[in-house]
């Protein structure tokens, strides 16, 4: 699962939960497209904190998703778990997408700095 907000005029926050599944993945991927189609450039960042693991094929999907999007990002602050292996995962999959406008961060206090927003509200439903 995820959840998915827009927090700026281009920032953007994905809070993602659990397994991210194939199907959630492009679920996702669809979303993201339709919300940033008109935008030249965007930043994000990408709340792991209650990420569980990514699926193999999951991992595929959002790679190449990645690298689709490396010249109109901005920058993005991915938080990560202390998962070894999570962490790992992720830190493969920001180096297979090559752009250093990806980074790994502590906090969501770090994520703010690195893609210049002051304060993050979600909203609720």
């Amino acid at each position: 699962m995820y959840r998915f907000e827009k927090i700026g005029e281009t920032q953007f926050y994905l809070k993602a939960l659990g397994m991210f599944p194939p199907s959630v993945a492009k679920r996702f991927i669809k979303e993201f497209n339709r919300k940033t189609k008109k935008l030249d450039s965007f930043s994000v960042i990408v709340d792991g904190v209650d990420f569980i693991m990514l699926n193999l094929e999951s991992f595929g999907i959002i790679l190449e998703f990645l690298k689709k999007n490396n010249e109109r990002l901005d920058r993005s602050a991915w938080i990560i778990s202390k998962n070894p292996v999570l962490d790992t995962e992720i830190q493969i999959l920001l180096d297979r997408a090559e752009s250093p406008k990806r980074k790994i961060v502590q906090n969501l206090d770090d994520a703010k700095d690195w893609i210049g927003v002051k304060e993050v509200i979600i909203e609720s439903d």
